[in-house]
């Protein structure tokens, strides 16, 4: 491999910065520069490419979008484990589920859906599907599905194998370990009746992904990646697959402040946060 750059050049950090945004709507201000430079150098030694420019080229032509998507992956932070912020699944568990189950089992649907926006590695579906495993004993009559997208395909193969190393489940309640996990070779397999409620996909937040009558969407510090314009958008295309009085969890640094304009209204309960849709008059 040729010589590489110390340097992320302006223009050099300019053409990476607006090809991730054209790509997956992700903006990287200024001062993600030398963030993106030791990202991209690691893709360089990984394929010997001697340039950034020449790398830029390579990502840049349709058959490589494998790595385009390595690039892609590479810049996300895919820092989660089970029940990451207890007090957001407080409010999923004593009010979210148990609403959503009387409104439906009154109204004689038996359907629910939830949609994990950016859910990584998997452990935040798994656990959405604990706690309604857990809320719901009759699951036999629902038809419960939880989508789980994400941009990255090494996240999307890790979450369906559903193995995790002890350290992902330091929150894991005792009783719902020895109930939804199988502890073997030092790490722990998500059950089958756990793994069967979540379906994964590949899904660019940037698009729509053709769901509709979604009752609950978590996209927990994802949207931090993105500038204020393509939050409007991302929020916007969950106001509409939201069902009536449906669900939207954010993350504990994220808000809606300034992004939705009264179509959802604050939930609080015990520390924990929550949006629900606010419907028309």
């Amino acid at each position: 491999m040729g010589y590489v750059s110390d340097v992320m050049t302006p223009d050099e950090f300019k053409l990476f910065r607006d090809l991730i945004h054209n790509e997956c709507g992700i903006f990287l201000k200024e001062e993600k520069r030398d963030f993106l430079k030791m990202r991209v150098e690691k893709r360089l030694k990984t394929l010997s490419i001697g340039s950034y420019f020449n790398y830029y080229r390579y990502v840049k032509d349709e058959r490589n979008r494998r790595e385009l998507s390595s690039l892609l992956d590479s810049i996300t932070i895919n820092e989660t484990y089970f029940f990451r912020n207890t007090p957001q699944f407080e409010i999923l568990r004593e009010r979210v589920i148990p609403e959503l189950i009387e409104r439906k089992r009154k109204a004689g649907d038996y359907n629910l859906m939830a949609w994990s926006a950016g859910c990584a590695t998997g452990e935040e579906p798994y656990s959405i599907a604990i706690e309604i495993l857990e809320a719901i004993p009759d699951i036999s009559r629902w038809n419960v599905q939880i989508i789980a997208s994400d941009i990255s395909w090494r996240c999307i193969e890790t979450g369906q194998k559903g193995v995790y190393p002890g350290e992902k489940l330091k929150d894991v309640p005792p009783e719902y370990l020895a109930k939804y996990f199988i502890y073997s070779d030092a790490s722990y397999q998500v059950s089958d009746n756990v793994k069967r409620l979540v379906i994964f996909d590949f899904h660019n937040l940037k698009h729509e992904n053709g769901l509709t009558e979604v009752d609950v969407v978590f996209c927990r510090n994802v949207m931090i990646y993105f500038d204020i314009e393509e939050q409007k958008r991302i929020v916007a295309r969950f106001q509409k697959v939201l069902n009536a009085d449906g669900y939207l969890f954010l993350g504990h640094a994220e808000s809606l402040q300034g992004i939705a304009n009264g179509d959802f209204k604050f939930l609080y309960l015990n520390k924990g946060t929550a949006y629900q849709k606010v419907n028309p008059a």
